[in-house]
């Protein structure tokens, strides 16, 4: 069993560096060979696509105006995201990443009749960065941790909007909004010929703020569980390529599919 050398180079990184996709912790390790480079350089790239799907992300909310029911608005915030991902592999030991594409939510359910609400989506700029380090290896058995930082900025292309009994808005403005969250997580994964299975778990804070507007006042949603578990699966092809699938659980729930070639 061997600890990882580079252990206090990440505990000093900034932290300003998302909780849907996760991913395998064990990636460093395992992505142990590159197209364009030997078997265990110092320095290995990667690229990739990943497509997420959040069915429900579990909010809570407060608003400034007392008119306003926010746990009423829907049942439940879903999130499909799609995204190019790119990352540096250092000593086969840590991950520093990143990814950039395109999220669009989803609120359904609203439970009430009045005000009316009407959520309007389509996909805008998000884009997400973190770490992975393979904290111990025993043979080919790996513990490891994942911070992720993920953001929607504010944009036109998502905004609430409250109307009256006759579907006339109760102002005209559009209540736009923006998510931020950050995730920690850590996981077992061993590796199986060319399979390498992962289980973990993870600690998750989810900010979503809807804008105020010269009546309604701004909506703030959190996560309504800061713990919850994921699970999943590497394949891969030549060592070069590889594709993921995970699932998770309680915190929200959602599936992700990812592909990464090495280089």
């Amino acid at each position: 069993m061997r600890s990882l050398p580079v252990l206090k180079f990440f505990l000093w990184i900034p932290c300003t560096i998302f909780g849907f996709y996760v991913g395998n912790p064990a990636n460093p390790a395992i992505m142990n060979s590159g197209f364009f480079s030997k078997s265990y350089p110092f320095v290995k790239g990667t690229s990739g696509y990943i497509y997420d799907y959040t069915s429900n992300k579990r909010y809570l909310g407060t608003s400034s105006s007392p008119a306003i029911d926010p746990n009423a608005l829907f049942k439940e915030f879903g999130l499909h995201s799609q995204m190019a991902s790119f990352s540096l592999i250092l000593v086969e030991r840590m991950e520093i990443f990143g990814s950039a594409g395109g999220s669009k939510e989803q609120a359904k359910g609203a439970t009430y009749s009045f005000p009316l609400e009407k959520f309007e989506s389509n996909y805008q700029f998000a884009w997400s960065a973190g770490s992975k380090v393979v904290l111990v290896e025993w043979g080919k058995t790996y513990l490891s941790c994942d911070f992720t930082y993920f953001a929607i900025p504010e944009s036109e292309k998502s905004f609430f909007k409250f109307l009256n009994r006759i579907n006339i808005p109760i102002d005209f403005s559009k209540q736009s909004l923006f998510l931020r969250e950050w995730q920690l997580s850590g996981a077992l994964s061993s590796r199986f010929f060319f399979v390498t299975p992962y289980i973990g778990a993870t600690y998750l804070s989810s900010h979503l703020h809807v804008a105020s507007g010269p009546e309604i006042g701004a909506i703030n949603y959190h996560n309504e569980y800061s713990f919850g578990w994921f699970f999943g699966f590497t394949i891969s092809i030549t060592g070069k390529f590889h594709l993921n699938f995970e699932k998770r659980m309680r915190d929200e729930r959602g599936l992700s599919f990812s592909t990464i070639a090495v280089f």
